[in-house]
């Protein structure tokens, strides 16, 4: 006799073409009408049809349908490559678990990302609920805490949008904030030029990152692959790639990392997230403050950064003028024991370097 969970997995398949017309009424339903971004055919096509990192060429993207056929749920994964020094494993961002109403607490999306996960060497994911966070820890998933997020105004307007119209403290504040951060700015910048520090735009990458991903990667203990093969895919490949203005950061003539700002809005305030970056550690409160020259310049009232790293603390950011915010998310990961890396290697957040580029950080920023 099957068991329940062999019940359920018998409605369970990997998503084809064929599905995609339905897909979409469904997640229009559950993700808030047609202009959710898990609608949107160019995204979905980008992020899971043509990422470099498929198995054998299938998106991981896996349905539930009901006993008339009908989808009622969904489990997607973005996959990457996870690199520690010379070792690397298939890994994936666990994203958009998502099943109509009547078929929750059903036991249902255990099973969607247990078939999910099986084809993963480690699993990660981020953003998920306190509920959801008790449940993976049951399942044997490691809780590394929270990604930290960080925010630094660019304007009066910046400044005044992290204070409620009412708070009294904001008002008072605000006037002298401003002249304090444009002279915190002016300082770092005539400190880099003193050092010969700058970032040099450029329109795509090309095969000279890989030679920054070669000499920075054992810097980091746990991070996704940065490669040319990665960065032009998720970057230059991406939907409206225009969103993204691309840096190399310089020391003299020395090639030494890498920056990514998204532009857009967040409500009607314009507004810019340091996406993604490599660099030497001990360039990294430098490349901050180029990026936050560079957002402002480009007329962001504020920069948003949300990262992971064993090579930067809450003062670091401060140095440069970034505050810490409230909000925060979940982070956690699974390995499989036999092929995964170590429990101890993977269990420290320390290890861990993720930025916005990681999951789906990004996106759900200018959503909300």
């Amino acid at each position: 006799m099957s068991s329940y969970k062999d019940r359920i997995r018998q409605h369970i398949r990997r998503l084809l073409p064929a599905d995609i017309p339905e897909l979409r009424k469904f997640q229009c339903e559950l993700f808030g009408g047609p202009d959710a971004i898990q609608v949107k055919e160019e995204h979905h096509q980008w992020l899971f049809d043509h990422n470099p990192y498929n198995d054998r060429d299938l998106p991981q993207f896996w349905i539930y349908r009901d006993d008339n056929g009908v989808i009622q749920g969904q489990q997607a994964g973005i996959p990457y490559i996870l690199q520690t020094g010379n070792d690397s494993w298939r890994a994936s961002w666990g994203i958009d678990l998502m099943l109509s109403p009547e078929y929750r607490a059903r036991g249902i999306g255990a099973v969607l990302n247990n078939d999910y996960m099986q084809t993963n060497e480690v699993t990660t994911a981020i953003g998920i609920t306190e509920a959801a966070r008790k449940s993976h820890c049951r399942a044997g998933w490691f809780d590394l805490g929270t990604i930290p997020l960080y925010a630094r105004p660019l304007s009066m307007e910046g400044i005044r949008a992290g204070f409620s119209s009412s708070h009294l403290k904001g008002k008072l504040v605000a006037p002298f904030t401003w002249p304090f951060l444009r002279l915190l700015e002016s300082g770092w910048l005539s400190y880099l030029r003193l050092r010969g520090i700058r970032l040099e735009p450029i329109k795509r990458f090309d095969e000279r990152v890989d030679a920054v991903w070669e000499s920075l990667r054992r810097d980091y203990p746990l991070l996704a692959r940065r490669d040319l093969k990665s960065l032009r895919w998720r970057f230059d490949a991406a939907p409206e790639p225009e969103r993204y203005r691309k840096y190399y950061l310089y020391q003299g003539y020395q090639l030494s990392g890498y920056a990514v700002i998204c532009f857009g809005k967040r409500g009607d305030r314009a507004a810019a997230v340091l996406t993604d970056f490599l660099c030497l550690p001990n360039l990294q409160k430098a490349l901050f403050a180029l990026c936050i020259t560079a957002s402002r310049i480009a007329g962001a009232n504020d920069l948003h950064c949300a990262v992971l790293s064993p090579h930067i603390t809450a003062a670091d950011m401060k140095m440069v003028g970034f505050l810490p915010l409230p909000q925060r998310s979940y982070f956690m990961a699974f390995a499989d024991s036999t092929k995964g890396p170590s429990r101890a290697l993977l269990a420290n957040p320390k290890n861990w370097f993720v930025t916005m580029a990681n999951s789906d950080m990004e996106w759900m920023y200018f959503l909300g």
